[in-house]
């Protein structure tokens, strides 16, 4: 069973010190129970941390509470690479009392790619904005731009793929496509079929119907181009996708019917079937 997780670089404590610190601990076992025993017996509290594994170190971002510390941070940054155990980088006081963010890093980047947050108040008012403002029009744009999405995510699927010596594009697509569509927080897609020419796909808890539930309509644009970009790429060949089912009209999944309308791949969107 999927559960959600947090990737929140900010911390909203009213009444609270805030710091956030980056820093290299030693990959080593006992390395980060020691930090911790350090900073517990300060009066500090770990809020949240974040880690990337690199070689013998881990670069971490954590988000502290010091309102309860008398020792300054610094201080105890020192002890600790003393100690041979973590080794500052930066540290980010907030500028009002109850409130930080990671200002420190910058880009987000996810493997080699710039990636944005776009939190569901900002992508709902996209979403929907566009369809109350120029209807059906609008969700003709929905689908090709979702398109043009799907074909620019597909390249770095491709070259997972070529790492790890995937071939075949409905492996590739299984694999990992669906697993980088969870991955994104687009919804959890499950391959009921998929071979070169046909295929249905089931997603659940799609970001964009979710946003349509009660209408009584199939509600997917965005993300059934995202699909019909992906697969065009992968197979070579143009795919019309056509949604039976949607959660937005009382459906338990959103059910993707998908089927290869030509052997080449085109140099165009096609917005074919709705």
């Amino acid at each position: 069973m999927p559960r959600p997780f947090d990737l929140s670089r900010f911390l909203a404590l009213p009444g609270r010190r805030l710091i956030a610190i980056t820093g290299k601990v030693h990959a080593r076992s006992d390395a980060l129970a020691r930090l911790l025993s350090l900073l517990e017996r300060e009066h500090i509290k770990v809020c949240s941390a974040f880690a990337n594994f690199e070689g013998e170190y881990a670069r971490i971002l954590a988000f502290l509470d010091v309102t309860d510390s008398v020792v300054p941070v610094e201080e105890i940054g020192k002890v600790s690479e003393m100690l041979g155990i973590f080794e500052v980088e930066s540290v980010t006081r907030s500028a009002v009392e109850g409130f930080i963010a990671d200002t420190t890093s910058h880009p987000i980047v996810a493997g080699q790619y710039r990636t944005i947050l776009l939190r569901s108040p900002g992508y709902e008012e996209f979403l929907v904005g566009i369809r109350e403002w120029f209807g059906r029009s609008g969700e003709n744009f929905l689908y090709h731009i979702g398109y043009r999405v799907g074909l620019g995510h597909v390249k770095f699927h491709m070259e997972l793929a070529e790492r790890i010596g995937l071939k075949d594009p409905a492996l590739i697509y299984k694999n990992i496509s669906a697993a980088m569509f969870q991955w994104a927080g687009y919804g959890v897609v499950e391959v009921e079929e998929l071979v070169e020419d046909h295929g249905t796909l089931a997603v659940r808890d799609s970001f964009e119907c979710e946003l349509g539930k009660g209408r009584g309509i199939v509600y997917s644009q965005f993300t059934r181009g995202i699909i019909a970009g992906t697969l065009t790429e992968l197979f070579g060949k143009r795919f019309n996708v056509v949604e039976k089912e949607c959660i937005a009209k009382g459906d338990p999944v959103c059910r993707f019917m998908v089927k290869a309308l030509s052997e080449r791949k085109p140099t165009k969107t096609y917005n074919v079937v709705i």
